[in-house]
């Protein structure tokens, strides 16, 4: 099983996820909702915009429970043999950020979930996993800091050569 690391909710029913490897994948889960009954509560857009990860990563789940298994969205939708009703709108491979990738490590290694962290950070829960996207480069120094302190971290800041040896 493969854990999520981030989720966040997209335009119409698509979500983005982030797989503790790293894979990213955009599903678009709107197929569900032709599924009336336990599905409906995602019909409602704030509601299915509180998107979380679930305990330990291993589920997508909202305030109330309702829950979906990561595993659909990370296997490959055009293996017939395993069928879904998500579609996968595209996957791409790793471009850690380094400061994503330090903070999803300090956030994986204290055992804690995103909403609590989040929550002594004084921040919503989706506003710490936009910071832990690989993707995201629009990190800010304050929430960087406060999210810093609710790990019990300091931030140390220290500046490298250029790789190519070059400056301007």
């Amino acid at each position: 099983m493969k854990k999520i690391t981030a989720v966040s909710a997209g335009e119409g029913y698509t979500l983005h996820l982030t797989f503790e490897d790293g894979v990213r994948v955009h599903a678009d889960i709107s197929r569900l909702m032709e599924r009336p009954g336990v599905f409906a509560p995602l019909q409602d857009r704030a509601y299915f915009e509180g998107v979380r990860c679930g305990p330990r990563g291993r589920s997508v789940t909202w305030e109330d429970g309702q829950d979906l298994d990561p595993d659909v969205f990370y296997m490959e939708d055009t293996d017939p043999r395993k069928p879904t009703n998500i579609r996968t709108l595209s996957r791409t491979a790793p471009r850690a950020n380094p400061l994503s990738e330090q903070l999803r490590e300090l956030v994986a290694a204290s055992g804690e979930s995103q909403a609590e962290i989040a929550r002594r950070a004084g921040m919503p829960q989706q506003s710490l996993s936009r910071l832990l996207d690989p993707d995201y480069t629009g990190h800010s120094w304050s929430s960087v800091e406060r999210v810093a302190q609710a790990l019990g971290r300091e931030i140390k800041v220290e500046f490298q050569p250029l790789k190519t040896g070059t400056h301007s």
